[in-house]
């Protein structure tokens, strides 16, 4: 199973939500909520960068952030998603998305565009650097502690009770 069939999984099993479409070059993968009050939500494909989106009013705001790196944008995506997955599962969620600090060597590298303030993506300690377009360095900071494992896997990690094996350190304490 690809990260796409088990993210429209979890999606459908946790909301009743449908996923369409896909994360390949020219498409779109978007989240139709069951709940007619939600809104859609989605990763659209223009000009060789994915964009993440949230709806309002049936109208698309943001993009909330950008990658031209598939795996990088279904890693924000997890994310972006992940502790409301484990909330209607019932589990703990994770502090790895807003509380983390960057992982140690690594570093966010701030946008060029005077248009687009924030940050272009974060570089490794060793100095691979993985873009994506975000104002909010929280994002950063969790994609830093899991962009080396592949999206899946992470996914797997938040629909785990323990969170286990990559991401059981983020476990909130109450």
């Amino acid at each position: 199973m690809d990260f796409v069939e088990r993210f429209a999984q979890a999606v459908s099993a946790a909301w009743g939500d449908q996923v369409r479409g896909s994360l390949e070059p020219g498409d779109s993968l978007v989240v139709y909520p069951s709940s007619a009050a939600a809104e859609p939500f989605g990763v659209y494909f223009d000009d060789n960068t994915y964009s993440f989106y949230t709806h309002e009013r049936g109208s698309r705001i943001g993009p909330e952030f950008q990658s031209d790196d598939v795996s990088v944008i279904q890693h924000c995506l997890t994310l972006r998603v992940g502790n409301a997955l484990r909330v209607a599962q019932g589990f703990e969620k994770l502090a790895l998305y807003n509380t983390a600090p960057i992982r140690s060597g690594w570093t966010m590298v701030r946008s060029a565009s005077a248009d687009n303030p924030g940050f272009a993506g974060i570089r490794s300690d060793r100095g691979v650097f993985y873009p994506c377009a975000w104002a909010n360095r929280w994002l950063l900071a969790g994609l830093s502690h899991v962009v080396e494992y592949s999206p899946l896997e992470v996914l797997e990690c938040y629909l785990r009770p323990d969170a286990a094996p990559l991401l059981s350190e983020w476990l909130q304490k109450r």
